[in-house]
């Protein structure tokens, strides 16, 4: 009897059990390095970023803006939602080759533990972790937005108002894209059993190819540029968010022909489900 055939027998629920769930989360909180760095970039990084800009308003106020100016809003979403989702695809590739590079994984295998069970348990240790810290940094900024915001407009944004359904649906936004980069990056890594590569490869996609494809439609390719989940997520971005400062290589401007809604959900649903199938397949028949 081989050590899969203990896996795959009848009575084996693919559902994990919380104490599962618990345990692969606590696996992932333990990894001081990878804490940090997930913690810096949603929590830290718009403490940073209004930690700069509010002396620079107080400084000189005429030339720059409140720190709530919907333009500051803009920045902060946009750069928590890039650099968060760096966070996200690390965190995603931590918990799905947690158990190889640990050489837990025939252990577990052994055990009788269904593999389904195994990978399912690492999903909501995963979001929980980038969700509840998301929440906290865009609650900051939201905070922010709400009681230092003035009447005057700074170069990048117009004086409208930011309010609370606009607030609502950004950091609904915010959240999607993150655990778009976490769902992605798990079954990614399950698939190659490693982690650089796919950190690497879905940097770059999100950082610099998705930017290059938004900015640059190809006639005889735009089917294709839509299918890329990051543009449907541009496009989905809500008004408060458009016209942040980003890293990648265009100024966050879709200039692609607007997708339909169904469209948008059909790539993104599509991405998370289509990798985590994979993911779960290669999880299954892997050998121990």
């Amino acid at each position: 009897m081989t050590t899969h055939s203990l896996t795959t027998g009848r009575g084996v629920s693919w559902l994990p059990p919380l104490p599962l769930i618990s345990a692969k989360l606590l696996e992932l909180r333990k990894r001081r390095t990878l804490m940090i760095v997930t913690v810096a970039f949603t929590v830290g990084l718009p403490v940073i970023f209004y930690g700069i800009r509010l002396p620079y308003h107080l400084g000189d106020p005429a030339r720059y803006g409140p720190a709530g100016a919907p333009g500051a809003f803009a920045t902060a979403g946009t750069l928590m939602g890039e650099f968060g989702f760096i966070a996200a695809v690390a965190l995603g590739v931590t918990a799905g080759t947690a158990d190889l590079t640990d050489g837990m994984f025939r252990h577990l295998v052994i055990t009788g533990r269904s593999r389904l069970a195994l990978y399912v348990a690492r999903i909501p240790a995963g979001l929980s972790i980038i969700g509840s810290l998301a929440a906290v940094g865009f609650t900051m900024t939201c905070l922010v937005t709400a009681f230092l915001g003035g009447p005057q407009a700074d170069s990048a944004a117009s004086a409208v108002h930011v309010s609370a359904g606009d607030m609502v649906r950004s950091g609904l936004w915010l959240e999607l894209y993150l655990a778009v980069g976490f769902m992605v990056g798990l079954g990614l890594s399950s698939l190659m059993g490693q982690r650089t590569v796919p950190v690497v490869l879905l940097v770059v996609l999100e950082i610099i190819i998705t930017p290059v494809l938004a900015d640059h439609p190809l006639p005889f390719f735009l089917n294709g540029e839509r299918v890329v989940v990051g543009i449907a997520l541009d496009q989905l971005k809500p008004a408060a968010l458009a016209g942040g400062t980003t890293v990648g290589p265009s100024g966050g401007l879709v200039h692609l022909p607007p997708m339909p809604t169904w469209a948008m959900i059909t790539v993104i649903v599509g991405w998370i489900v289509g990798w985590t199938a994979i993911g779960a397949w290669k999880m299954a028949t892997r050998d121990a």
